[in-house]
């Protein structure tokens, strides 16, 4: 049975007077396991996710299980292989990199698991570029915007001259937001004039922050934007070993020391929030294994970019406890309420997390 298919099947049958109220009165589940795999909770995207993704567990009473790559394509692969041997509900991924989250999908595909990918993309679009019925959906960000707004802080803080370190190619969404940087680089007359794509991490951020700072004297580069704030980090502690005074960072990623170095100025600026996908995806994958079809595969959640003018905020109010109550969690799943919109939640999401700040 094709993907379109079951779709059509299941949305005709939805109009169903029986069929609707069977739907809408579906018992909810109290043995689902769901496995978690992705990269090690050595960086604050992952540790955020998992700690979001635990609170949505919690509310919808699913059983979730957390393995991780430990940064390699190989083990990517390895570990999918071994989760779904061992025959969980379905799977939430962060494919390390396209091609490995491409072959995380055939697994599916081949073991009839369903999997949602979070956070990096497998496909540039699910829509015209997958064909299948296991991997039903990619849960992803606005990387397009992330981007731009990473290159249009760069340029109203006033750099002209910047080295950009950001995470191995064959990454789509890592090459989607440098896109969006650069584009708006471009557009201000900022000159890049380094690159750097490798694995993400402390010491590689270090390394080619040393490295940059070796090769340009002063007025000949003034900025650093470092994907990812433990590659950032890494390389702020280069620039500080140096005594650079006159290299500024422009990271993403925010967890309690970086909030710090923006209060304190230390730091220029980060974006986040996007670490919710994996709590997203988690109830898309909750209501399809409860014969809710998927109607958005490929939502973007927007991130939120934090300066020293709203980063307490941010701080205080997501990066402790569980952001969303578990009451709300479940006004967004179909199963505990069958107007939940959740594609509007994650649309409305970056305008509005104020409001969910206690």
């Amino acid at each position: 049975m094709t993907k379109k298919f079951l779709t059509a099947l299941l949305a005709t049958a939805s109009v169903l007077p029986l069929a609707g109220n069977a739907i809408a009165e579906t018992k909810a589940r109290t043995n689902l396991v769901i496995a978690d795999l992705g990269q090690p909770e050595t960086n604050p995207w992952v540790i955020n996710r998992h700690r979001f993704e635990g609170c949505v567990a919690d509310a919808l009473g699913v059983e979730l299980k957390e393995f991780d790559d430990q940064n390699s394509e190989e083990q990517h692969v390895a570990q999918a292989e071994s989760i779904i041997a061992s025959r969980p509900d379905g799977l939430i991924f962060n494919p390390l990199t396209a091609p490995a989250g491409i072959q995380v999908a055939r697994l599916l595909e081949e073991n009839d698991v369903p999997g949602v990918a979070v956070g990096r993309l497998v496909v540039s679009n699910y829509d015209n570029d997958y064909e299948g019925n296991d991997f039903i959906a990619q849960v992803t960000q606005n990387n397009t915007t992330w981007g731009e707004a990473m290159g249009k802080a760069t340029a109203e803080l006033g750099y002209k001259k910047v080295g950009m370190i950001w995470t191995q190619k064959g990454n789509i969404s890592a090459t989607e937001i440098w896109e969006g940087v650069a584009k708006e680089l471009d557009a201000a007359g900022v000159e890049v004039v380094a690159e750097s794509w490798d694995v993400l991490s402390r010491e590689n951020g270090q390394k080619y922050a040393e490295q940059y700072i070796a090769r340009f004297a002063p007025g000949e580069v003034d900025a650093f934007i470092v994907i990812g704030a433990v590659a950032g980090l890494g390389s702020k502690f280069a620039i500080d070993q140096a005594g650079r005074d006159d290299i500024a960072v422009i990271t993403t990623d925010i967890d309690e020391q970086v909030a710090q170095f923006i209060k304190e100025g230390e730091l220029e600026f980060s974006i986040g929030g996007h670490w919710m996908v994996g709590g997203f995806g988690l109830i898309q994958l909750y209501d399809y294994l409860h014969g809710h079809p998927i109607t958005d595969t490929q939502p973007r959640v927007g991130l939120i970019p934090v300066t020293a003018a709203n980063v307490e905020t941010y701080a205080n109010g997501l990066l402790n406890g569980c952001i969303l109550s578990p009451e709300t969690i479940r006004s967004l799943s179909k199963v505990h309420n069958p107007d939940a919109d959740l594609s509007g939640f994650i649309n409305d999401w970056q305008a509005n997390w104020q409001n969910y700040v206690k």
